[in-house]
């Protein structure tokens, strides 16, 4: 298992996507691998709740039958995460999920030179968000952010 924050300072050199096709419905990502510099491939996997990455080889393409097929496809140029591919990795900040005694980390904000972008879990999809608004839930989604430890009085 890896910690989301291990990937900072490290270069995103290529992506991987899985993707559940089934018949008359939009295909639907199963899998995300960040190929990254140190590390290799990195999964991201919804997993209850939250995250899970870890580092696993993609594997192929296969036929699920009558419920449809999954496709693995390198490097797609309309994938929200291809921009960043051959930059670095500044920061990772923690997302919550908060409504009343709930209180869970359904993802992350990655930062790079040119932008950043949400990778979350929401209701068991893997979800990658720039700016746009994900509608109601968008209201108990909250970054953790990390203060400075307070100056020794003198």
């Amino acid at each position: 298992m890896i910690k989301a924050e291990d990937l900072v300072g490290r270069r995103l050199l290529q992506v991987t996507t899985s993707w559940h096709h089934y018949p008359e419905t939009e295909p639907s990502l199963l899998h995300m691998w960040l190929h990254m510099d140190g590390f290799g491939p990195v999964r991201f996997h919804t997993l209850g709740d939250g995250l899970t990455l870890e580092t696993d080889q993609p594997h192929g393409s296969y036929d699920m039958d009558e419920y449809g097929h999954t496709m693995v496809e390198d490097d797609l140029r309309d994938f929200p995460m291809s921009p960043f591919v051959g930059e670095q990795v500044l920061s990772v900040r923690e997302i919550r999920y908060r409504d009343g005694n709930l209180d869970f980390a359904v993802g992350f904000t990655v930062q790079f030179p040119s932008g950043s972008i949400r990778i979350l879990n929401l209701a068991d999809e893997l979800v990658l968000a720039h700016d746009q608004h994900l509608g109601p839930v968008e209201a108990h989604l909250h970054e953790t952010t990390t203060h400075a430890a307070p100056a020794p009085s003198p």
